[in-house]
């Protein structure tokens, strides 16, 4: 996979999900959406495009103070299909934050994602995907 595949299947994932489900962001009163509920339905769309790989949401990292990202794909057991780490937000406003803690916790050894990408995903806005390549495992 490349950064272009990446970020094509990150795009396909958010359209399906906002056109399979035009109500997500639809709830009373009562009930507060949050990034949580979201991630969990983006990352049942997401899965279905990367065949052979997990895709697993808010995995406590021990080696990192228990961080958890939002989405990894990978394959589990071990470090060497680590594919890709996904922040998944409700604003574009610390996507510069959010691409730094990608670079900073899940790039470095032993994790050592390929890929990382903030995906913004809220109501009445276009999905916004940043994908950012890991310099030291990936040609680009």
């Amino acid at each position: 996979m490349n950064k272009r595949s990446i970020h094509k299947a990150l795009t396909e994932a958010s359209r399906t999900l906002l056109a399979s489900q035009p109500d997500l962001f639809l709830f009373t009163s009562e009930t507060h959406q949050t990034e949580w509920n979201i991630t969990h339905h983006f990352a049942n769309e997401l899965h279905k495009l990367f065949d052979g790989y997990h895709c697993d949401l808010d995995v406590g990292k021990h080696n990192l103070g228990d961080r958890r990202p939002d989405i990894v794909i990978h394959k589990r057991g071990g470090h060497e299909a680590n594919l890709l780490v996904v922040e998944v937000k409700r604003s574009r406003s610390d996507v510069a934050g959010e691409i730094e803690k990608i670079r900073n916790w899940w790039f470095p050894p032993p994790l050592r994602y390929r890929y990382g990408a903030v995906v913004v995903i809220n109501e009445g806005t276009q999905p916004f995907i940043a994908v950012i390549p890991n310099e030291c495992c990936v040609a680009i």
